[in-house]
C-alpha cells in the first residue's frame, strides 16, 4: 500500500504506508491408519558379498545369494590406488546384504491416535515455521471399521502484509 504526502518545498510525493496485516490462518493435515500395521525392522544380521571389477569384467568371489528371506542391499565401490593420486583401473565391489524382519504390530485406540497426532503436528510445524503463533488447535477423530482417521487444524495468526514497490502514476 502507498500514500501520499505533499511537503511545501517538495510537493506531492509518493510514500510507503507501514502496517501489520494479520489475519487467522487455517492449516490441516489429516491421515488414515489401520489398528494392525506391519512394520519393517531392520535385524543385526548381515552379509557381505565381494565382486573384482578390472576394466568392466567383473569377477564374483561369492555366487550365493543371502540367506535372508526379505533384506536391504546396500552397494559401495572403492577404488584401488597406488599413491596418493594414482588409481588403478580396478574396483572393489561390496554388497552388503541387511536382514529385514516383517512384524505386525497391534495398536490401541490411544496409542494409535498418539502416534497420528504426534506424526500429523510434527509435519504442521515444519510446514508453518516456528515464527507464527498458533492460537488453535482442533484434533477431528474417526473411527472406520478398523482403521482411525486423525485431521490436525492449527488457527494460526499471520502477518499477511506485502511489501510492494512504489509504481508512479498509480493513485
Amino acid at each position: 500500500m502507498h500514500g501520499w504526502m505533499e511537503g511545501k518545498y517538495t510537493g506531492k510525493r509518493l510514500v510507503h504506508s507501514e502496517a501489520d496485516i494479520e489475519a487467522r490462518v487455517w492449516y490441516s493435515k489429516s491421515k488414515m491408519d489401520a489398528y494392525i500395521q506391519e512394520e519393517r525392522t531392520q535385524t543385526e544380521n548381515s552379509e557381505k558379498r565381494y565382486k573384482i571389477n578390472i576394466n568392466n569384467f567383473k569377477i564374483n568371489l561369492y555366487k550365493s545369494i543371502p540367506n535372508f528371506e526379505n533384506y536391504d542391499t546396500i552397494n559401495e565401490t572403492r577404488k584401488i590406488k597406488l599413491f596418493s593420486n594414482f588409481y588403478l583401473p580396478i574396483q572393489l565391489e561390496i554388497c552388503e546384504y541387511k536382514e529385514i524382519k516383517n512384524e505386525k504390530i497391534e495398536y490401541t485406540y490411544e496409542k494409535l491416535k498418539d502416534k497420528m497426532i504426534n506424526e500429523l503436528e510434527e509435519q504442521l510445524n515444519e510446514e508453518i515455521g516456528e515464527s507464527k503463533n498458533i492460537i488453535n488447535t482442533q484434533i477431528n477423530e474417526k473411527n472406520i471399521g478398523d482403521k482411525l482417521e486423525i485431521e490436525v487444524i492449527y488457527e494460526v495468526i499471520e502477518n499477511i502484509g506485502i511489501s510492494q514497490k512504489i509504481e508512479e502514476g498509480k493513485e
